[in-house]
């Protein structure tokens, strides 16, 4: 049986955690494709993340933001490991619910912020809200009122700061939080005092910066503005802060070098450590869903057809971007590696084609891919495809949803997702309405 090859210094850093003979097991049971999860890797980033910040002087929390990966078996391991949940939507309330979440364990971040949202996340039982508009914080006290409860309120700013990562999350005009100053009611100071003159409780502040972040040197920035915003609120109002976010964006591993948890804490753990000093013995929250999930989980495929023009093969999986948009959203290049292939190399290059009649079905590559000598019946690992890779899962085609298997701690396989029949999506679809 033909053995993955040694890995070269950099491919070693991707969670190669399957044997050869497990690979062909899971495909054997659960044709492809079929995600794979892995549980180890979801503690052993819970752990990073903690430990990055472990000379934060007062508590670190970390917050799994559940729309990255909504799949149960995930949010059951996070749950275990009791971290906090970042939720945004209601839908997302009745997941963790059904898997028996502590909703204390809650911060709710809207991006709608109505009314009857508010009040049906408060008769819930959520404590503790994060607000980004004067609209919705209006509607948030006066669902408060209604139901009787003094929820922690925490504000979310837009510091409008320079960004480089793969999604920016803030900029000037931006969509998410509110500046900290502005000659209209959507600004922090306006949020503030709005706060301190009505029944909730003002438990912080929050800030989410972007996604996949190469340069660390934004958070240290955002943490200087929100510094002196606070210095001037405390001026101004008798506050405390109790809560700090500062959202996620660590970035993970693709194929080219990213700063780690550790580099990042270390860049602004001194100024956290003062702020908390100056400020009040406030909780840190780190929000992250990607960094959480994504090194945790593969994509098996199988190679469907080869064809060939000249230096270039064009191999066709039986998968597409259906079930891994980011690679047309973002043009986000999984490494990927090919198993059973031939044995000779023939130099040409080699592009990955999905299944789907569209022109964008098409894989970038990562610099670290392995894709040599693919050839019919071949089989593809897609590796880091944990976050928002299931969440987009569309049935583009009449495509089903893939099966979705667990290795445990154990090192035992189960399945966590049945794969969806074609009379299931039928029926989905209003086949018998």
């Amino acid at each position: 049986m033909r053995k993955i090859l040694e890995p070269k210094l950099e491919y070693s850093l991707l969670n190669r955690f399957m044997s050869m003979e497990e690979i062909e097991d899971i495909i054997r049971r659960y044709d492809t494709p079929v995600y794979v999860i892995d549980e180890q890797m979801i503690h052993k980033k819970i752990n990073e993340l903690l430990n990055a910040y472990e000379s934060f002087k007062g508590r670190v929390e970390v917050a799994y933001s559940l729309k990255a990966n909504f799949n149960p078996s995930l949010i059951k391991l996070f749950i275990k490991d009791n971290t906090m949940f970042d939720i945004t939507a209601l839908e997302e309330i009745y997941f963790y619910k059904k898997c028996k979440g502590d909703l204390s364990r809650v911060i709710y971040t809207s991006v709608t912020e109505g009314y009857d949202e508010y009040l049906q996340v408060l008769n819930e039982g959520i404590d503790r809200i994060a607000v980004s508009s004067y609209n919705g914080l209006l509607n948030l006290i006066k669902a408060s009122k209604d139901t009787n409860t003094n929820p922690h309120t925490i504000i979310r700013i837009n510091p409008e700061i320079g960004v480089k990562a793969s999604i920016k999350a803030s900029y000037r005009d931006g969509k998410f939080g509110v500046p900290l100053y502005t000659n209209t009611n959507d600004n922090a100071s306006n949020l503030l005092r709005c706060i301190i003159n009505s029944n909730l409780n003002f438990d912080g502040f929050h800030f989410h910066l972007g996604s996949q972040i190469t340069d660390h040197a934004c958070f240290a920035n955002a943490l200087a503005k929100l510094d002196q915003f606070i210095i001037k609120m405390k001026s101004m109002y008798d506050i405390k802060i109790n809560t700090l976010d500062i959202g996620g964006g660590t970035p993970i591993f693709y194929g080219n070098k990213v700063p780690t948890p550790e580099v990042i804490a270390s860049s602004i753990i001194d100024k956290l450590n003062h702020m908390f000093d100056k400020h009040g013995h406030f909780d840190l929250i780190i929000e992250s869903g990607r960094y959480l999930t994504a090194e945790a989980m593969i994509l098996l495929s199988k190679v469907l057809n080869v064809k060939e023009y000249n230096n270039d093969r064009f191999a066709i999986l039986d998968s597409g971007y259906h079930l891994l948009l980011d690679a047309a959203l973002l043009k986000q290049p999984y490494p990927q590696e090919v198993i059973k292939a031939k044995e000779q190399k023939d130099g040409k290059r080699v592009h990955l084609a999905g299944r789907l009649c569209d022109t964008y079905d098409i894989f970038p590559k990562s610099n670290i891919s392995r894709l040599d000598n693919i050839d019919n019946d071949a089989y593809i690992i897609f590796y880091n495809v944990g976050a928002y890779s299931i969440v987009f899962n569309m049935p583009f085609h009449c495509q089903t949803k893939p099966a979705i298997v667990m290795k445990g701690a154990d090192g035992n396989f189960r399945l966590v997702r049945k794969k969806q029949t074609i009379e299931e999506l039928f029926e989905e679809e209003g086949g018998y309405l």
